[in-house]
């Protein structure tokens, strides 16, 4: 074995190790799964249900509309007019739905059972829902196709102290925080505990301003999977002065593009 293919395996085998970051712990109470259930229906909590199509995640937003629990059943509405057909088209394309409940950080997996002539769909009661750390947020690894940029002007160290404007492509990302990879004449402009006042985060067509802070610098090598050709610094951010409104939209990005179907 080469040493570049030495070297590829061992960033392969970190990168599964990163991922593991996003394993969730699986609840069979029943009385749990109600509860959070029956606490997402009272308080009309967002709910995303989803399905891999294509190799493409296809999300539609739903409330939980009735919860019969003497059948072990639920109602599903889709929360929108537009999203009553995609609702549909979900549900009558595989036997099983997944769903998300993006405050709870809580996901399940419930066979279809019927597609009203509403347009509801009666779901089985799960018997098991998957939660993240409450401590913690998903982290996407961005790949080809996932637009994810950071934009911010930043001053060096030193006694000249420049200013430099940086868009950088994000190497992963979480609604609390993110990450992107310098060059050695960028890292100068970077130490611990630097604050950036004003960093726009791109996903997509949508821009989300917030404030960062440093939290880490990490050497890393040029390999195959992450298209360096030469050494960089991974700098690590963690936002602040953020909303929860933007907070929950880079969480939901994340989520659009994370695959979790092993996970449930």
């Amino acid at each position: 074995m080469s040493v570049l293919e030495r070297q590829f395996k061992q960033q392969v085998m970190r990168r599964m190790e990163q991922s593991n970051k996003n394993s969730l712990n699986k609840n069979f109470d029943e009385y749990a799964i109600q509860s959070i259930i029956n606490n997402a229906k009272s308080n009309e909590k967002p709910v995303l249900a989803w399905k891999f199509v294509a190799g493409k995640k296809m999300t539609v937003e739903v409330v939980f509309y009735i919860i019969r629990k003497a059948r072990k059943e639920l109602i599903v509405r889709a929360a929108s007019r537009d999203g009553k057909k995609l609702l549909g088209e979900l549900a009558a394309s595989a036997n099983n739905l997944n769903f998300y409940l993006p405050e709870d950080m809580a996901l399940f997996q419930s066979e279809v059972k019927q597609i009203e002539v509403s347009g509801d769909i009666r779901i089985t009661m799960p018997s098991m829902i998957a939660q993240v750390d409450r401590r913690k947020d998903f982290r996407l690894f961005i790949e080809n196709g996932i637009r994810a940029t950071l934009e911010f002007q930043k001053r060096g160290h030193g006694q000249r102290q420049l200013n430099q404007f940086f868009k950088k492509e994000c190497f992963d990302i979480s609604a609390s925080g993110a990450s992107f990879v310098v060059s050695k004449s960028e890292k100068k402009f970077f130490e611990r505990d630097d604050l950036i006042k004003s960093l726009s985060v791109k996903l997509g067509g949508v821009s989300i301003e917030v404030g960062a802070t440093v939290v880490g610098i990490t050497e890393i090598e040029p390999l195959p999977s992450n298209n360096l050709h030469y050494r960089g610094w991974k700098i690590a951010i963690e936002f602040s002065k953020i909303s929860s409104e933007n907070s929950r939209l880079i969480g939901d990005y994340v989520f659009r593009y994370l695959d979790l179907d092993k996970a449930i």
